[in-house]
């Protein structure tokens, strides 16, 4: 779904160009300071407060979030990315997106109550096989010639934490590249116009993330990383819109000012938006729902009879 430009914003005639002075007025961050022990950023203190993020618009994942979308979630462990995500499942469950919801990781911990244990793995083995019976579906739908007759068959699919493990990535045969650059068309053929493929990768680090993955999200949404490096890594790639010093310093500042305005929030960064002049038109906040309860998503009673398997170290 295409997004309303933002009141305020000043638009330029050609896209993917910025004029300083749409930049967003705020109060600027100190920066960063490579001497620190990790590149960090001096050691000063964390100060959070709520004007920071003024600017910008709240995430809201049933308009943002691209039909066939792939996005990576970064953030330091313990920081919230599952309860992000969780706040991301339960919004789809209400939009009725999603007929099933699929986990690959190696801990299998978090989505107890919201996706059953069959539809829960812990390696990447299982992912060709859902792919195959997508495109079974689509070849069942050409030959229907109508909607109502269709089988609905979405799904999203939770990749957690999986890129961590060099040898599970390794002998998964590049299922993480082939996803997140032909994900979006495993549902190409498919006439059902609801039918989709979405996948959303977590990841403790940025770096972690082979580069063929990451240039291809969709969306990326990132806590305050603690690594300098990895915040660089971020920054230059899906923030920058100049190429000057003036540019990389606003772009440092919009992430420092969201990622550092509340506890726990995290910016989304829409890498679909083709056409922006300024940050706004494509950068948003982003805080979980933590007080909303978590719902079955679906499955059957029997789905849900199997309980969680032991950890395997």
């Amino acid at each position: 779904m295409a997004r309303k430009p933002t009141k305020g914003a000043k638009r330029s005639p050609h896209a993917d160009t910025y004029d300083p002075k749409d930049k967003v007025e705020t109060e600027p961050a100190a920066e960063p300071d490579p001497g620190g022990a990790d590149g960090g950023d001096g050691g000063g203190p964390t100060v959070f407060s709520e004007t920071s993020a003024d600017g910008f618009d709240p995430f809201d994942v049933t308009q943002h979030f691209p039909q066939n979308g792939f996005a990576f979630v970064v953030a330091p462990r313990r920081n919230g990315k599952t309860e992000h995500v969780l706040s991301w499942l339960r919004q789809f469950h209400k939009q009725k997106r999603f007929t099933h919801y699929f986990v690959v990781s190696q801990t299998l911990s978090g989505y107890e109550e919201c996706i059953p244990m069959t539809y829960q793995f812990t390696t990447l083995d299982h992912v060709p096989t859902i792919v195959e019976r997508m495109q079974k579906v689509a070849q069942y739908n050409k030959g229907q010639s109508r909607q109502e007759d269709m089988v609905k068959c979405s799904i999203c699919v939770i990749l957690d934490d999986m890129v961590g493990d060099p040898k599970e990535v390794r002998q998964s045969g590049g299922i993480l590249q082939k996803i997140a650059v032909n994900g979006r068309h495993v549902c190409r053929e498919d006439p059902c116009e609801s039918n989709e493929m979405c996948t959303i990768l977590i990841s403790q680090r940025v770096t972690l993330i082979p580069p063929a993955v990451r240039n291809n999200a969709d969306v990326i949404l990132a806590s305050r990383l603690a690594s300098y490096l990895e915040r660089k890594t971020l920054i230059e790639n899906y923030l920058s819109l100049t190429s000057d010093k003036e540019g990389l310093r606003e772009a440092r500042r919009v992430f420092d000012n969201i990622t550092l305005s509340k506890e726990f929030r995290f910016i989304a960064i829409s890498t679909h938006v083709a056409n922006r002049s300024s940050h706004r038109d494509y950068v948003n906040y982003c805080d979980a729902n933590i007080k909303e309860k978590n719902v079955r998503l679906f499955g059957t009673d029997d789905d849900w009879k199997l309980e969680k398997p032991d950890i395997v170290f």
